[in-house]
């Protein structure tokens, strides 16, 4: 099944939606640089955006420059994770810590490259995705440069600790490319953007717009070309595609039932 909108081409089959494009060459460049972000648990006001501001000049919590830091809570191991919204092979991740003390603060801790599964609500579905432990560091450090083995891929970048104790990270860079980079020939990249359907469900996320469209193919397809837009609900009786964000309300479920809604998540 296929559908061919104005200013593209989609190929969509059951697990995925191919958006084909013209490109360039791409480099290896900072991929994490202000994407999402969340912490296992917050310390007072050290949030976990403070760790791809791209600020990494000073790394003194008490100075110019703000870290991101973990509450250090009995019986939980403390993590940071970023969503890099794409899959990427990831080549090489910059860590940088606190100059002006407590290097104990970044160290007995894994760095995971993890790629998830076709789930709904990807933060609290993180365990279920492949993950590839890049690197185990035992040591605190002011500054630690990781080198992932060969092909690592992934969406999710993940510095969890082996233990309760605080974690503090002032930046991060992860260094990769595209998992479908230009073709030699020039005819442009195929990259897979997944998209997760939900038959018989509506989404509460906020609405972004709305309009009638031909299928939820089509309306699908809107979606991945908004910068904002999470998940596309359809409307199967009255053909009204409903753009929508993420929908931030914790452990709540997102979805409601209503058998003439289908909503397709956007991976």
């Amino acid at each position: 099944m296929s559908y061919l909108p104005e200013e593209g081409e989609f190929r969509i089959s059951c697990k995925s939606l191919d958006v084909i494009y013209k490109t360039e060459t791409f480099a290896d460049i900072n991929v994490a640089l202000r994407k999402p972000t969340k912490l296992s648990s917050t310390f007072e006001q050290y949030y976990s955006t403070f760790a791809l501001d791209g600020d990494r000049s000073d790394r003194s919590v008490h100075g110019a420059f703000i870290c991101a830091q973990s509450d250090s809570l009995d019986n939980q191991h403390s993590w940071w994770v970023v969503d890099l919204q794409n899959v990427y092979v990831i080549n090489d991740i910059d860590i940088f810590g606190r100059t002006d003390c407590c290097p104990h603060f970044l160290a007995n801790f894994d760095v995971e490259i993890i790629l998830p599964t076709c789930t709904c609500n990807h933060w609290n579905n993180l365990e279920e995705g492949d993950t590839i432990n890049c690197h185990y560091q035992a040591t605190g450090s002011q500054r630690i440069t990781i080198t992932c083995p060969p092909n690592t891929k992934g969406r999710y970048v993940r510095i969890k600790r082996r233990d309760s104790v605080y974690l503090n990270i002032c930046e991060i860079e992860v260094y990769g490319k595209p998992e479908h980079s230009l073709h030699e020939s020039g005819l442009g990249s195929i990259v897979s953007i997944y998209a997760c359907g939900k038959i018989g469900y509506g989404y509460y996320g906020p609405v972004l717009r709305s309009s009638v469209t031909k299928s939820n193919i089509q309306c699908t397809s809107t979606c991945i070309t908004e910068t904002a837009c999470s998940a596309a609900e359809y409307d199967k009786h009255t053909n009204v595609c409903t753009l929508k964000g993420e929908c931030l309300n914790g452990t709540q479920s997102s979805l409601y039932t209503d058998n003439d809604k289908q909503v397709f998540f956007i991976q």
